[in-house]
């Protein structure tokens, strides 16, 4: 048996001996119940769980053993080991021992083989203990359910593999489930005959895919009782592929206090360590000196450096007995060839057994053969224990070439590395604060706040008020920002140092950008512009904000002549996102949403390029919001859901609202209710936030409150926005919300606040507003009319609203447009025209999968006298509770009469009837009056007695 086999053995078994529970493994197990249901209607089945080795094959089946385990179950069971695959029977005789012989009509299953059997089976004998364990199997489930367990499929013998395979398929209409569990790393060990077998149709397969960062915190959570910071648990998962038995062993061994915080560097675990010791041990002294290699060119050594750094007579041949030994694998593509560990910590556990003055060594050399001047630099440094200017001068000029190309996460690195290289005090501390901007600007904020305490002890300078500056801009403090930002302006002498000076006045940019701040961005920028050339990378972010802050003050075409001819003139690195971010942030306001989604989805991999976290993730949230608009809600939810792993790591609490806006409204229109609630609590901004946290996070909470028909809960929450987020004849607000303020407005009885607040922005409009923004005042003023009693000039009002839509692929704006238009007519007495808008916006909506407004379209059109095609009464208010039925016996009720006294019956109150309705409460208390007369009761609470929850 293997050392890995002991441990899968240990952290794999039953529940029972475990003190944490199954994570990660709920739609796996829930397949397991389905078959197992099946087979006790008396249906066999098979299943094998594909998965490495650790990924929880064997805890997996245990937990659902433990669960179906009862008198009448029987169980067999078997576990393949490598040294006994090579035994005919071995597991055979394993398997027959785990169950009893003799049933109790009698039954003799046959004598067992001998416990090894020193020669192959002949077919006949092979038939013959194939046909025994069919008919033990067939006599045993006429008692109950039998469950045959093979763990580790790979290292079963092949005649008991080939006596499995006989019986499972001659077992037709019994009892009898089998349960294989493979190793995904060593299908090359099973018989084609097997493996065509637990591959075909009539097994079910089950694959074992890593756990995910979700799991991994509950898996956190259980066993250290503490609640994982997100960058360490993305680490746990890269450094142990998500497999939980991997996860387990570093959880158990790093001491529990390291948990607290950020832990990125993780070591390899004891098992890890004690193979890798093992490998090394048996390897030739040729494969301990190509190893040590691999570990110290990292992740991407190519065969020909491993080769030079080694000076071994033939590495290939090392590369075969490391094979042979699970140590090192090797690839080969058409660009390049790569040697890399089989297993996550192998490497390092490598690189920590070689004596220092070797790996000293072994770095030299390697600084030699790399190509990659930032590789170079890297081996330079690891072979450098002390001081050394000459090094650090080079990693500072390294790092203004990757500053120029926006590489930020480089230039973090190359210049801490410097600082530690310095001997002078103040180049060190120079060189340290040039670090942690870098690391601000890379988006690694997690990193930089571990440097906070030292950069506060630093004597005080512009630099430092600017890094302290820009490191409160991105994490939403406002307050902090500007006062650092300030400090640093005044004290710095632009004359003298004009690099700084720009520095100051490019965070000084991204400061007015987070408020919106038009003037802020266009003065700045200009400073910005004026104190260094085109090639200095804070020009160019300078330069992608300014065009902006020339929108935010309403000049559109100059605006659009910026990103134009900029687009075409900046280098395609990483900068250039910059400038496609910043012309996306345009295109998407002024329109040109396809554009703008196309120039969002090139600036997220900015990180991978070498670039900035910060710029990949406020992409990916504008990403987000166009998948919305223009309708893929599917695709926004999944761009949700991989920007919040990175985003959460990140610590940029400046874009967490921008992000959970979107994700709060989508959720909310889909009547997930408890997790669009999660997300607009995510949104929550501080009170010193920037208007780029505050404005998003109102609006999660008044979309989340409008979709719930709680009308004043959503002019709690939006109204604010009316000091904060002014339209003026000098500002243009970045964030559409004030059709939904007029729209909460109106539903709240408020038509004269509406009045006044519609006629302030349709004055304050700029003649080159969007089609967009025309349709949005359109039905807003649509809205308002129909309150007012003015039924055939909101119409008109309407149709001109989804007339500016008409070029566009808008159907979520469009589905808003019509619901109201709808909803408006329905309560003017134009019930035709009501229930044929209402109908397209329930197919828009049904398409989008908004459930919560496909439930209140049909309300609507059930209230307009029309029936629905979903045929079915609608519940409005407590979405989330039972759906009620009238009784059989019920008197007739006109469809509004059925609205009202289903939306009483389940608690509601005549003003949340009314808001509900789009109705006056004295309509509301009309039509009770007459439902209580129609029934013959004279209480709110006889006629919830009427209804029922269906069953």
């Amino acid at each position: 048996m293997t050392l890995d086999t002991i441990w899968l053995m240990v952290d794999d078994a039953a529940p029972s001996t475990l003190n944490h529970p199954m994570v990660g493994r709920e739609g796996e197990l829930d397949v397991l119940r389905e078959l197992y249901r099946d087979v006790k209607k008396g249906m066999s089945r098979a299943v094998v769980l594909h998965g490495p080795l650790g990924s929880g094959k064997s805890r997996l089946v245990a937990e659902f053993l433990a669960e179906v385990r009862t008198r009448s179950t029987t169980v067999l069971s078997m576990v393949g080991d490598e040294w006994e695959s090579s035994l005919p029977l071995a597991g055979y005789t394993q398997l027959m021992s785990t169950a009893p012989l003799r049933s109790s009509k009698g039954f003799d299953g046959g004598a067992l083989p001998p416990s090894t059997v020193s020669v192959d089976l002949s077919a006949d004998q092979a038939v013959n203990y194939a046909q025994t364990l069919q008919i033990h199997l067939e006599q045993l489930q006429k008692r109950g359910p039998v469950i045959v367990v093979v763990d580790d499929l790979q290292w079963v013998d092949e005649a008991t593999l080939r006596i499995l395979v006989f019986t499972a398929r001659r077992l037709h209409g019994a009892k009898v489930m089998f349960v294989f569990t493979m190793d995904t790393e060593q299908t090359e060990k099973i018989p084609v005959g097997v493996l065509d077998y637990v591959a075909g149709h009539q097994v079910r397969a089950i694959v074992l895919p890593p756990l995910t960062v979700e799991a991994v915190g509950q898996l956190g959570r259980n066993l250290l009782g503490t609640d994982l910071d997100v960058t360490t648990v993305r680490s746990l998962i890269e450094h142990t592929e998500g497999r939980p038995l991997r996860l387990v062993e570093l959880m158990r061994e790093i001491p529990h206090d390291h948990w607290q915080g950020r832990l990125p560097d993780l070591p390899p675990s004891r098992r890890v360590r004690a193979r890798v010791r093992a490998q090394l041990a048996r390897a030739s002294e040729d494969l301990v000196t190509v190893a040590r290699a691999v570990s110290v060119l990292g992740p991407s050594a190519q065969l020909h450096a491993v080769a030079e750094i080694a000076q071994v007579p033939d590495a290939l041949a090392c590369l075969d007995e490391g094979h042979e030994l699970h140590l090192l694998r090797f690839t080969v593509s058409q660009t390049h060839s790569e040697v890399t560990f089989t297993e996550p910590g192998a490497a390092q556990a490598v690189y920590d057994s070689i004596p220092p003055t070797v790996r000293i060594e072994l770095h030299r050399t390697a600084a030699r053969v790399v190509t990659d001047p930032g590789e170079q630099l890297n081996h330079r440094v690891s072979a450098t224990p002390g001081p050394d200017a000459e090094l650090a001068d080079a990693l500072e000029s390294y790092a203004t070439v990757q500053a120029r190309a926006g590489a930020w996460a480089d230039v973090a690195t190359a210049m801490l590395a410097a600082s530690r290289l310095s001997g002078d005090r103040r180049q060190k501390d120079l060189r340290l604060l040039q670090a942690v901007d870098a690391m601000v600007g890379s988006g690694d904020l997690t990193q930089a706040a571990t440097y906070l305490g030292t950069i506060e002890s630093l004597p005080s300078s512009p630099l430092r008020s600017t890094v302290l500056g820009y490191l409160a801009v991105v994490t939403g403090q406002f307050a902090s920002a500007k006062a650092h930002l300030d400090m640093a302006w005044r004290t710095v002498r632009p004359e003298h140092d004009p690099s700084t000076a720009a520095r100051i006045a490019q965070r000084q940019v991204l400061h007015g950008l987070a408020n919106w701040d038009g003037p802020a961005m266009v003065d700045w920028a200009h400073q910005t512009l004026a104190l260094v050339d085109r090639a200095e990378p804070v020009w160019v972010e300078a330069e992608a904000i300014h065009g902006l802050g020339l929108f935010a003050n309403h000049q559109v075409a100059e605006t659009d002549a910026l990103y134009r001819r900029h687009m075409s003139e900046v280098a395609e690195t990483a900068q250039k996102q910059r400038i496609q971010m910043g012309y996306a942030w345009f295109a998407l306001r002024t329109d040109d949403v396809e554009a703008a989604h196309l120039h969002f989805e090139a600036a997220v991999p900015t990180e991978y390029r070498g670039g900035s976290l910060r710029i990949s993730l406020w992409a990916e949230a504008w990403l987000a919001r166009c998948q919305l608009v223009l309708g893929d809600w599917d695709a926004a939810a999944a761009t949700i859901a991989r920007a919040s792993v990175r985003l959460e790591g990140s610590g940029m609490r400046l874009i967490r609202p921008l992000l959970y806006w979107t994700a709060a409204e989508l959720y909310a229109m889909r009547g997930d209710w408890a997790r669009s609630q999660h997300y607009v609590q995510l949104t929550t901004a501080p009170s010193d936030g920037y208007r780029a946290m505050a404005v998003p996070a109102a609006l999660a909470r008044a979309r989340y409150h409008e979709a719930r028909a709680d009308y004043e809960s959503a002019y709690e929450a939006i109204h604010p926005l009316l000091t904060s987020d002014p339209q003026t004849h000098e500002r243009s607000s970045f964030w559409p919300w004030q059709d939904t303020m007029v729209n909460v407005l109106v539903m709240t009885d408020r038509l004269e606040a509406a009045q006044e607040f519609l006629g302030s922005i349709e004055a304050a409009s700029p003649e080159t507003q969007s089609d967009t923004d025309k349709a949005r005042l359109a039905w807003a003023r649509g809205r308002l009319l129909a309150a007012q009693g003015d039924a055939d000039e909101a119409r008109e009002h309407f149709e001109r609203a989804l007339e500016y839509l008409h070029p566009h692929h808008r159907p979520y704006l469009k589905a808003r447009i019509c619901f109201a238009f709808g909803q408006s007519m329905r309560r003017a007495g134009k019930r035709r025209l009501a229930s044929s808008v209402l109908r397209t916006a329930r197919e828009l909506y049904v398409a989008l999968g908004a459930k919560t407004y496909v439930a209140r379209c049909d309300r609507e059109l059930k209230a307009a006298g029309v029936d629905t095609d979903a045929g079915v009464l609608v519940q409005e208010l407590g979405a989330d509770g039972p759906r009620l039925s009238q009784r059989p016996d019920t008197v007739s009720l006109t469809p509004q009469e059925q609205a009202v006294a289903q939306f009483v019956a389940k608690g509601a109150t005549n003003k949340e009837v009314a808001r509900a309705l789009f109705i006056a409460e004295k309509t509301v208390q009309y039509h009770l009056t007459r439902i209580y007369g129609k029934y013959g009761i004279r209480s709110r609470s006889e006629l919830a007695a009427l209804y029922r929850p269906q069953q």
